[in-house]
């Protein structure tokens, strides 16, 4: 069984639009490499079009008021973000909204009219940040490694933005990521099967026999998981023994005012220690780019 640290990766997106879906939509599946042109093909075609969350589309262009009576029908919507100043409109939306958009604009004149206009004025990811206007509109995705328990916390954000890696993935790879109240100790698994702990060089006996205890049930659920699979039983049913400390990859793609949000829930004093490892974590990344957090 391994023991890893909590992580976290910004992904940006770049100009390889289809790069980033399918990297994105591959954590699902345990793995980091691929076609990219099968994986998007395979995602349009069997409508798994929420992975297309993940692209990032960003527009700057002329006002008019056909679109403006055309954006009206969306203002309910939360997955399009919209803003005039000097008469430009900025718009900062998905690729899963514009896919919506191309399957109704033949019944709908005012998703035909929005996707042209999207189509037309779309800009890059960089002119859009140097924009200032843009910057504060910009949408940031994040790989995020942690534990199943903390993943279930991040994931209560509505609308979701999610690509979680399917625990059917963890069959050859025992590994836990390791909880808050382990943080500063270094752990050894002897000759005898005994995890021992160390601080600061010398051997930790308060804790020793917790974390034993930890350990034990973690790899334990592991052998059963591994067992329950070779006796027959379906891997996504097997998995309900695996203990919710099991490690997991997160792609997680949302606004830089929902990433604030989010960060003031999962930092507050009442949230989980582990949520407020990985939601630091995020608010130092977007600290490096210039945001600002009170």
């Amino acid at each position: 069984m391994k023991i890893i640290e909590p992580s976290v990766g910004l992904w940006k997106q770049g100009d390889d639009v289809k790069a980033h879906v399918a990297k994105c939509a591959r954590v699902c599946y345990g793995k980091e490499t691929g076609n990219d042109d099968v994986t998007i093909n395979t995602l349009l075609k069997k409508h798994h079009w929420s992975m297309f969350r993940h692209e990032s589309v960003y527009v700057i262009g002329e006002f008019t008021s056909r679109l403006a009576i055309a954006l009206e029908r969306y203002s309910n919507n939360p997955y399009i973000n919209w803003t005039f100043h000097n008469n430009k409109l900025y718009i900062a939306t998905n690729g899963n909204f514009c896919l919506d958009l191309k399957e109704c604009q033949e019944v709908n004149a005012h998703a035909q009219i929005l996707l042209t206009y999207i189509n037309y004025y779309r800009v890059s990811e960089d002119t859009f940040f140097n924009d200032e206007i843009g910057y504060n509109m910009m949408r940031y995705t994040f790989c995020i490694v942690t534990q199943i328990s903390t993943s279930r916390e991040l994931n209560r954000v509505s609308p979701n933005n999610i690509a979680e890696q399917s625990t059917r993935y963890v069959y050859e790879n025992d590994t836990i990521c390791s909880p808050h109240w382990l943080e500063g100790y270094n752990i050894v698994h002897n000759i005898y099967g005994k995890y021992i702990v160390y601080k600061d060089g010398k051997e930790d006996n308060d804790i020793n026999h917790k974390v034993f205890t930890y350990f034990q049930s973690c790899k334990n659920s592991f052998d059963n998981y591994r067992f329950l699979v070779n006796a027959g039983l379906h891997r996504q049913d097997a998995r309900g023994v695996l203990s919710i400390d099991t490690a997991t990859k997160c792609i997680y793609t949302y606004s830089i005012n929902e990433w604030k949000h989010i960060i003031k829930l999962r930092t507050d004093n009442a949230a989980h220690p582990n949520a407020q490892i990985i939601a630091n974590m995020i608010k130092k990344e977007l600290e490096e780019l210039g945001y600002e957090f009170n």
